[in-house]
């Protein structure tokens, strides 16, 4: 084999500085999402409860969370399937641990927590109204006071312990910025 044809043979790729494009910007409108869905249900409360006003509160709420189950699916397919950038300097093991965890945390809150609220809502037997519309997405099935229920409930409590885990990915985000100096926030800014 001819020296040229060796140096053809092998390439060589760098691993990526940062997320894609894609994934960044899905993370950070994923962000916002959850931002919007959490002032959403909470602003409800200082409506008087069939007002105009909170309806329009609750709608947005289930609106939001739909987009955000929508997002959810293409992002986790693509993280898949797209090289992840290396932190540098690499963490301790258990730093990688515990940010695995949150992450795999945060994904399944992504897709449990509108499936609870979605599915909770058709098995009252009524349906989801889409914001300034006179639009709804009908229940499919009768009412099933039991289980809807049981996924309000479930909702409800997984939306409170997030509050947790989400707090934990952005004090973690922080610490890696202003006290870790590493690479972690740069790779999904974009910046360095």
């Amino acid at each position: 084999m001819s020296t040229e044809s060796t140096r053809d043979a092998i390439v060589i790729t760098a691993a990526p500085t940062y997320y894609s494009r894609l994934a960044r910007r899905l993370h950070w409108t994923t962000f916002a999402l959850v931002v919007i869905a959490y002032a959403s249900i909470n602003t409800r409360k200082l409506f008087e409860r069939g007002s105009d006003e909170r309806i329009l509160a609750v709608e947005s709420h289930f609106l939001v969370g739909m987009v955000i189950l929508m997002l959810t699916l293409p992002r986790l397919v693509h993280r898949m399937k797209a090289p992840l950038p290396p932190i540098v300097p690499p963490p301790s093991a258990w730093s990688a641990l515990l940010s695995k965890t949150t992450h795999v945390l945060l994904y399944a809150f992504l897709i449990v927590q509108p499936l609870t609220g979605i599915v909770a809502r058709l098995a009252e037997g009524k349906g989801i109204g889409l914001p300034f519309t006179e639009r709804v997405i009908p229940s499919f099935f009768g009412p099933h006071e039991a289980l809807a229920a049981f996924l309000e409930s479930a909702h409800v409590w997984i939306g409170e312990a997030f509050y947790w885990v989400i707090g934990l990915h952005i004090l973690a985000a922080l610490f890696h910025l202003l006290a870790g100096r590493d690479n972690v926030m740069q790779r999904m800014t974009g910046r360095s």
